[in-house]
């Protein structure tokens, strides 16, 4: 049998909204503006390995908020955090994929 556990939907015991902003908006929004300015001063396999640690977290952090999103007084929070969540994931994966076929096709600037 397999295992699904990235679909498992057992509460998890944190807070959602600890969940959600700190350790999805903040912390994210803080290593993405990292990304952004390290992006012209690193090689490119190493820009590649920063953006897939980027996608692994925003992975973990949809995990975590599915788990959790019920831990608040009113249920319709939790179905708005997953739907952020999701559409964030999609956008994070997106972005870093364009970042990176920037970094590899990038040219001089006159700047």
């Amino acid at each position: 049998m397999v295992t699904t556990w990235f679909l498992d939907d057992k509460p998890g015991s944190t807070p959602l909204w600890i969940v959600f902003w700190i350790y999805g908006v903040v912390a994210s929004h803080l290593m993405f503006g990292a990304i952004l300015l390290l992006f012209r001063s690193i090689s490119t396999p190493l820009l590649a390995a920063v953006l897939l640690a980027f996608v692994l977290y925003t992975a973990w952090i949809m995990r975590t908020v599915w788990r959790n999103a019920f831990n608040v007084g009113n249920q319709v929070y939790g179905h708005m955090a997953r739907a952020l969540t999701v559409a964030w994931a999609l956008n994070a994966v997106l972005v870093s994929g364009f970042l990176l076929l920037g970094h590899v096709g990038r040219v001089s600037l006159p700047i």
